[in-house]
């Protein structure tokens, strides 16, 4: 068994539920934040031990009995431990909680130091400034709990409580310091407030660090809905918006539609959703999109992921490169009647057939792959009852490309209503305009009760095999009865569609790489994994390439 299948098979048994977890996205950084706040530490601590030189940091009151152990505690030493905290980190670069055990004792040890350089050779100085950038640096910088920082903050409180009270009572030097200060009144004020202080600023860092975590934690969880994990929106309409993702285990894009929803039916809308998308997922064809998964997310939003498709829709193809010849239209729309008449077959009806719901794709080295969008809002009729647009009360569908009996809120709008639009597409992609074009949409829908429109060979200068111009507006008649009445049908008559010449695969391929339209296929996963002869234990690596506008 080739090692790639082997690793993956290890990456899925060995796997927890929280593969792809918040705490698994914080040891991922949890290294790199370390690393800059020791990084940081240690240029601070360079800067001061500079300025040091030209001006001490000793009290000059005090007696030389302790100001003679002023270099243990000063800033070449912080810069000291820091350098071992990067020595650490490299030793131990991929274990998440050994780096956080490694930052908290060298955040301690710097803050010991702080306090005791404080205590010993600026007595009546409170050790805030020292503390408070310590502190404050590893709780912007540290993805960790608060605890963490309360820790640190009963480490300086009780190092300062204790090394004041210390000094005062046994070195003499300390002592005849605050002789002259106070005495002993003035040791306790100080020791009360500086204790006091150091509590209410370790305090006030918890505080940061928590909202720090939980702004995190939201932002991942905004960041995944279910097993998906988003990286960025590609689209948004009136009813939501699609997420370009990637499945947290398998390496695969995914678009992930997120259905929004607002009024007083909400709750209704969404049940709708979710049922009618269970019901197009049953559909197999492979120009039909294909729905892998449906959920909700925390705020009840409705969401279902797809297939991730790279490349346009008909209403871009027309709008940048002008009207399709008849060749390329006939390739496309076959291809669409193969997908719509798996779903007749079903009695599922799409009911927004239109330009920007047809998507041209690459699929293996077949182009112009045709896949179906928005089956999300299919609806399964049954023949014997009234349809659920009359029961809901809403008009589904687009106005330029809507069917009559849509219009009229019959029971019985069943697949030839979807042929009806058909044929509105096939006009758009020959003339690079819809049937209709006023301005107002109740004129539109209008006119597709009551206007016959021209015939695309009227409209457009390019020259439209006869047979193709009666199949558009056969589609486009008024009554069912009188149009095509199944998907195969449409499918024969434009087989039979006299041709000067076809459009093949090979056309298709040339036409895609003259407009570059897929380019580098930016949003390609890749999987790497480490061979598994080169280390004794290899973990599999699944990496989306980073996504890009």
């Amino acid at each position: 068994m080739p090692a790639e299948i082997r690793a993956i098979e290890r990456a899925i048994s060995s796997s927890s539920p929280t593969t792809g977890s918040f705490e698994d996205e914080i040891r991922d950084q949890l290294w790199q934040r370390c690393h800059l706040l020791f990084l940081t530490g240690l240029a601070i601590s360079v800067l001061l031990a500079m300025v040091e030189i030209v001006l001490p940091s000793a009290d000059p009151a005090l007696l030389t009995g302790l100001s003679r152990f002023q270099w243990l505690f000063g800033p070449w030493v912080h810069a000291a431990t820091f350098v071992v905290g990067l020595i650490a980190l490299t030793v131990v670069k991929d274990r998440g909680s050994q780096l956080r055990t490694i930052a908290f004792v060298i955040i301690a040890v710097n803050i010991a130091l702080v306090v005791a350089h404080q205590a010993m050779h600026r007595p009546a100085t409170d050790p805030y400034f020292g503390f408070s950038l310590l502190i404050f640096l590893s709780a912007a910088f540290i993805p960790w709990r608060p605890a963490y920082q309360i820790g640190l903050t009963v480490l300086a409180a009780g190092g300062f409580l204790a090394l004041q009270i210390l000094l005062y009572v046994f070195v003499p030097e300390a002592e005849t310091f605050w002789a002259g200060r106070g005495g002993a009144a003035a040791v306790r004020n100080h020791v009360l407030w500086g204790t006091t202080g150091l509590m209410v600023l370790g305090g006030a860092s918890a505080l940061v660090s928590s909202t720090l975590y939980s702004l995190r934690k939201t932002a991942h969880q905004a960041r995944r809905l279910g097993k998906y994990i988003i990286h960025e929106e590609i689209a948004h309409g009136g009813m939501g918006e699609v997420y370009f993702a990637q499945h947290s285990l398998m390496c695969r894009p995914t678009a992930v539609k997120v259905m929004r929803h607002a009024g007083d039916d909400r709750e209704t809308a969404f049940a709708r959703f979710e049922r009618e998308i269970r019901v197009s997922a049953t559909l197999t064809h492979p120009n039909t999109i294909t729905i892998y998964d449906v959920g909700r997310t925390p705020d009840r939003c409705l969401y279902y992921a797809m297939e991730y498709l790279e490349g346009l829709d008909l209403q871009d193809l027309v709008d940048k490169y002008g009207p399709v010849s008849p060749a390329r239209t006939v390739y496309i729309l076959k291809q669409v009647c193969g997908s719509l008449a798996e779903a007749h077959s079903r009695d599922i009806i799409h009911r927004d057939i239109k330009p920007s719901n047809i998507f041209l794709t690459r699929r293996g080295l077949i182009y112009d792959f045709v896949k179906v969008l928005d089956f999300g809002l299919a609806k399964q009729v049954n023949r014997d009852t009234a349809s659920a647009i009359t029961q809901s009360g809403v008009l589904f569908g687009t106005p330029r490309y809507i069917a009559p009996e849509t219009v009229y809120g019959n029971e019985k709008v069943d697949g030839r209503a979807d042929l009806y639009c058909v044929g509105c597409v096939a006009y758009w992609m020959l003339t690079g305009r819809p049937p209709f074009t006023a301005e107002s949409s109740i004129e539109v829908v209008v006119d597709h009760v009551k206007t016959v429109p021209k015939r695309p060979s009227e409209v457009t200068e390019l020259e439209i095999p006869p047979e193709l111009d009666e199949i558009v507006m056969k589609l486009m008649q008024k009554k069912p009865d009188d149009r095509f009445q199944t998907a195969w049908e449409v499918e024969e008559a434009l087989d039979a569609v006299p041709l000067s010449e076809q459009w093949s695969r090979h056309r298709a391929e040339a036409w895609w790489h003259l407009h570059g339209i897929l380019g580098e296929n930016p949003h390609d996963c890749e999987c790497f994994f480490e061979d598994e002869e080169a280390t004794a234990e290899p973990e599999p690596s699944l990496v989306a390439a980073e996504p890009t506008a």
